[in-house]
């Protein structure tokens, strides 16, 4: 087998729908700044659905009163799932208070979820407090880009950079890793967070 590069690997034949929908997104936007604005439904539509996926969020519905609703002829109270992304696992006294404010105020449950992942998840966002939400994390130096879907969902490595300089060191490589861009695509969210 040779070493030497030829160009791209070049696949033939159809695209997965998958594959299909990331190149007809405009660089992944879709059309999830009209969905934002569209009030006639607390959720995304079409691509949207799979689109918000790769800016860290998952549209969800309440089970509890999914049967309820579905018998008044109302579709699902969708609420978005929102991750961080969170390199190592460490977070700031002053960004946790800004994170535990919005969870507060802003999500249906007033609940932060920490996750295996080292990072945390809002659920409960509706709709409307989507862009609101974007807008905080970037305020407080952080971001949800890259958090789900197909692509690298974030850096770990040890979550105590002062034990030791080789876990200060891992740590420095980890933020490193984060500032490197997670996908050669524009990010919706800073859109969101203007």
């Amino acid at each position: 087998m040779s070493n030497q590069y030829n160009g791209p690997l070049i696949v033939e034949g159809k695209l997965s729908d998958s594959e299909r929908m990331k190149r007809d997104s405009n660089y992944l936007r879709g059309t999830i700044k009209e969905d934002l604005s569209n009030g006639l439904t607390g959720g995304f539509e079409g691509d949207n659905f799979l689109l918000i996926r790769f800016h860290g969020m998952y549209q969800q519905d309440d089970r509890d009163i999914r049967s309820e609703r579905s018998e008044q002829k109302l579709e699902p109270r969708h609420a978005m799932m929102l991750r961080c992304r969170l390199p190592g696992g460490v977070i700031t006294p002053e960004q946790w208070l800004k994170i535990d404010k919005f969870a507060a105020e802003q999500t249906l449950y007033g609940s932060i979820r920490i996750t295996n992942r080292q990072t945390f998840q809002f659920h409960g966002i509706l709709k409307g407090d989507v862009k609101p939400a974007h807008q905080m994390l970037h305020e407080a130096g952080l971001d949800s880009l890259a958090t789900a879907n197909d692509v690298n969902r974030n850096v770990l490595c040890t979550s105590n950079p002062v034990q030791s300089g080789l876990h200060r060191e891992a740590y420095e490589w980890a933020k490193k890793n984060f500032r490197a861009p997670a996908a050669p695509y524009p990010c919706v969210c800073r859109n969101l967070a203007g």
